[in-house]
């Protein structure tokens, strides 16, 4: 990973479980609280759980409400949070927040982030790395299995009423003993290739290095 990304999470927030405790540090006075920028609250956007640990340490303002006025909004916004590349951290915005100190991706990628044109700014870029690895390990074995089993189809067949018998072709191809095709054994890769082995399947896989 790029030296110009840190992995980042609030030093004062612990999370297990889904649960969050709150710590001395948490009970910031509003006054001290620094303005962000998110891209909007809800189902395109972050859920309300996440906007409301994050208005403990910060004044969050949606990006529609930002573009209402960015001469106001624009010199108090220190951060900026990136959710499915939303805000795009593009110069025509970030010309706009003259006092941001830091880019937080939601997600390890960033390859959507121009790094060398944000840090030439004096700005920090943090990603999350490892935090959905196994919720997109779980998705991937589950994509995968409803895609050799068919599952998608055969329950659009089975809920049809006007279905009278389900066709053994249907059934899909066996999973179980099958080889699996891994492109980039990385976090995610591994994950997958752990919950492969409950279902006896060989593993081949491309990389870098060897795992």
């Amino acid at each position: 990973m790029s030296d110009l990304v840190q992995s980042w999470a609030p030093a004062s927030m612990a999370i297990e479980s889904g649960k969050v405790e709150k710590t001395s540090a948490q009970k910031m006075n509003d006054r001290d609280k620094p303005w962000a920028l998110f891209s909007e609250v809800g189902e395109h956007g972050y859920i309300e759980g996440v906007t409301d640990i994050m208005k403990q340490h910060f004044h969050i303002i949606c990006y529609r409400d930002f573009l209402k006025n960015p001469k106001l909004h624009g010199p108090k916004i220190q951060a900026m949070f990136v959710w499915f590349n939303r805000p795009a951290s593009e110069p025509s915005l970030l010309s706009l927040l003259p006092s941001l100190k830091m880019v937080a991706n939601g997600g390890v990628g960033i390859n959507h982030l121009d790094l060398q044109y944000i840090t030439s700014l004096g700005v920090k870029v943090t990603n999350t790395p490892n935090v959905v690895s196994n919720a997109t390990a779980d998705m991937g074995m589950a994509l995968l299995l409803a895609s050799a089993r068919r599952i998608v189809k055969g329950n659009k067949i089975a809920v049809d009423p006007q279905t009278t018998h389900l066709p053994m072709t249907l059934m899909g191809v066996e999973v179980t003993g099958s080889t699996l095709g891994i492109i980039g054994m990385g976090h995610v890769g591994y994950k997958i290739a752990q919950r492969s082995k409950g279902f006896d399947m060989k593993i081949r896989y491309h990389n870098k290095s060897r795992r």
